[in-house]
């Protein structure tokens, strides 16, 4: 066989086991192409808030506000009060009312806060129910939300049928 004749065999046989592999490594590469693929876990939800938490206000609120870039309260022995001051009132007279004892501007005036603001609700037995009625209210939420807040009074009272909330959020 004469030189050339020979190199041109080798270049052919080169080519047909360089081929080869390519063809193989492209039904390979297909193969894992096709091949199902794994889901991917899901992100776990958010346990409900009364779920981690218990039924504590102050750590119900928090946690709120936390979602959504705010600082922690604490009960304020003082906002107690006045909040229990005004479910109180609201109970007696069966009157769901931010006037029911006084105007808020009046009741809050001797905290020493310089921004407050009040929830008051009825219905629900359980802080954690009405803490979700009031989340779902904009005027509320806002409140709930107060930029700055510190501390929280919460407090209900009942009479024959009711539950009444209020709740004092503020700022020093």
């Amino acid at each position: 066989m004469s030189r050339a004749v020979l190199s041109t065999n080798v270049a052919i046989v080169l080519i047909a086991l360089i081929l080869s592999a390519h063809a193989d490594e492209q039904n390979l590469t297909v193969q894992t192409d096709t091949a199902p693929i794994e889901n991917p876990p899901l992100p776990r939800p958010k346990p409900p808030l009364v779920d981690a938490t218990g039924d504590n206000p102050a750590v119900l609120i928090s946690a709120f506000r936390h979602q959504h870039g705010e600082g922690s309260v604490v009960i304020n022995v003082a906002l107690t009060r006045i909040a229990q001051e005004q479910a109180n009132a609201m109970a007696i007279r069966d009157l769901l009312e931010h006037n029911a004892l006084a105007p808020f501007s009046s009741r809050i005036g001797r905290s020493g806060l310089t921004h407050a603001a009040e929830n008051i609700a009825y219905g629900y037995s359980d802080f954690a129910s009405t803490l979700k009625q009031w989340i779902n209210s904009a005027g509320h939420r806002a409140n709930l939300l107060l930029h700055g807040a510190k501390w929280i009074g919460v407090a209900h009272a009942q009479n024959g049928h009711r539950t009444y909330w209020a709740m004092v959020i503020g700022v020093k």
